[in-house]
């Protein structure tokens, strides 16, 4: 692509570009599908990371990444390969976002793109006006469309509002992804629609974007194609690209130094070097939650004879979700988490009180015992109350409207994992419980809070308990004796 770019684009790629774009082109054994199906790209801000996607947006376009070449001596193939379809979509988080990239395209092909330099493009001098740019698709949304001497792909901007729902039922040559790092359903989005929208084409899906404050959904992405990480997929990479690598290509080196001068010490990481860091207003401490999930510990421990349990539920009402997170305390210096459920969208109080039921039901038996713990906290909890007293031993916490009792629960919570006390397994549901805890703050309007309160709750009631409780105890008319 670095050759693409400067002989026909006429634009030379700074270095962090290049090493991405070296990494898009690679091919797996077959000679033809990527050998990296998804990239991920953490920039700073400036760093041509725009620029750089529309180049490769061109460059897979035109080579139609992802197809099985013909063979150069075989005319016939070489009509199929040009005839057939290949669609590439581009998306943002808004339409202005997505169609940054369609700006980028057509002032490369053009000629006038600043990175150009004056040298114009190549590629149109050469062979005319190679695609349609000012077209709509449907009349709708910008579509590029290339000329069918050049293979006739196309190239579709369209945004992931409402969760992407629009994108269903596609298929997709391949995916470009702009400021990815904003979408607050990142993870959500690229399970359940983009990833699978290759399924039937195997096509690359490439993410770029800035990071925002606060450790969340990009950067969990983000590290699952870090090279350094030795449970990386191999046909998953992630790269970091600076702002200090387009200084002398897009920026200039005075004003570079001027004005990261005059930028917050604490944002350059981020928002220059492309760096990951933890938001300021974050309740709990990101080394601390880091610290508190072991990818080796096992979910959905069955119970064991003798161990104590509580479980912390936080019922939703309407449409939030409902968490049951259940915690083994019986060494109160590792509170292990052995089971969690979730239910979301609109719920049955019947549905929501058999899962909790479920979990009490099952660690009471072979000699375990359990306690759940319910947020009865206004009229729905206290409804929801009313429905749970069949599940027996049952307690309820009520905020009573105040700050203090709910900045308890938590503080116990963040003290736990703070001293490394709190042991949690990966995997889901769990991974979704550690977005909220990382993503926290005291402010927590229009946060998702649920997996948070059900595990407060639990930690509060295990740590309240004594560690070593009298066995077998012998009631007297005073008390407990032994």
């Amino acid at each position: 692509i670095e050759f693409f770019a400067n002989r026909w684009l006429g634009i030379k790629g700074h270095p962090g570009q290049v090493r991405w774009w070296e990494a898009c082109a690679e091919r797996d054994d077959s000679g033809y599908r990527p050998k990296y199906l998804t990239t991920v790209v953490s920039a700073g801000n400036r760093a041509g990371k725009t620029m750089a996607m529309a180049v490769l947006c061109i460059h897979h376009a035109l080579y139609k990444m992802g197809l099985r070449k013909p063979e150069s001596d075989d005319p016939k193939a070489a009509r199929d390969w040009s005839n057939a379809p290949y669609e590439w979509y581009h998306i943002g988080i808004q339409q202005e976002t997505a169609e940054l990239v369609h700006r980028e395209i057509s002032a490369i092909l053009a000629g006038t793109h600043p990175a150009q330099k004056g040298r114009g493009c190549p590629l149109s001098t050469d062979l005319g006006n190679i695609a349609t740019v000012d077209k709509k698709y449907r009349g709708e949304y910008l579509w590029i469309k290339f000329h069918p001497v050049v293979g006739g792909a196309s190239i579709h901007f369209r945004t992931t509002q409402e969760k992407a729902k629009a994108l269903l039922g596609k298929d997709m040559n391949g995916i470009s992804f702009d400021e990815a790092a904003f979408e607050p359903h990142l993870v959500e989005i690229y399970q359940e629609v983009l990833n699978l929208r290759r399924l039937s084409t195997g096509g690359p899906l490439h993410f770029i974007g800035t990071p925002t404050e606060g450790i969340g959904d990009y950067s969990d992405l983000w590290e699952m194609g870090n090279p350094e990480n030795p449970g990386r997929d191999t046909q998953f990479i992630s790269f970091r690209l600076s702002t200090r690598e387009n200084v002398g290509y897009g920026l200039d080196s005075t004003n570079f130094e001027a004005i990261v001068r005059q930028q917050a010490e604490y944002l350059v990481p981020q928002n220059v070097d492309g760096f990951f860091i933890e938001a300021r207003d974050a309740y709990f401490a990101a080394h601390s939650v880091e610290g508190s999930f072991d990818p080796n510990t096992s979910g959905d421990v069955p119970p064991q004879r003798g161990h104590r349990y509580v479980q912390g539920c936080d019922p939703g009402i309407s449409s939030d979700a409902t968490w049951t997170v259940v915690l083994d305390y019986t060494d109160r210096r590792r509170i292990v988490g052995v089971r969690a459920r979730r239910r979301s969208g609109k719920q049955t109080i019947p549905a929501v009180v058999n899962m909790v039921r479920e979990n009490a039901l099952l660690y009471q038996q072979d000699g375990a015992f359990c306690t759940t713990i319910v947020d009865e906290t206004g009229l729905g909890g206290r409804l929801f109350r009313q429905e749970f007293n069949i599940i027996k031993p049952l307690r309820g916490y009520d905020f009573g409207g105040t700050k203090s009792k709910k900045l308890q629960l938590l503080s116990n919570l963040k003290a736990m994992m703070d001293k490394k006390e709190l042991v949690i397994p990966r995997g889901q549901p769990w991974d979704e419980l550690r977005r909220q805890l990382l993503s926290y703050k005291l402010n927590d309007k229009k946060l998702e809070t649920d997996a948070v309160m059900a595990l407060a709750l639990a930690v509060w009631y295990a740590a309240r308990n004594p560690d070593q409780p009298v066995k077998d105890p012998v009631f007297t008319y005073y008390g407990a004796s032994d």
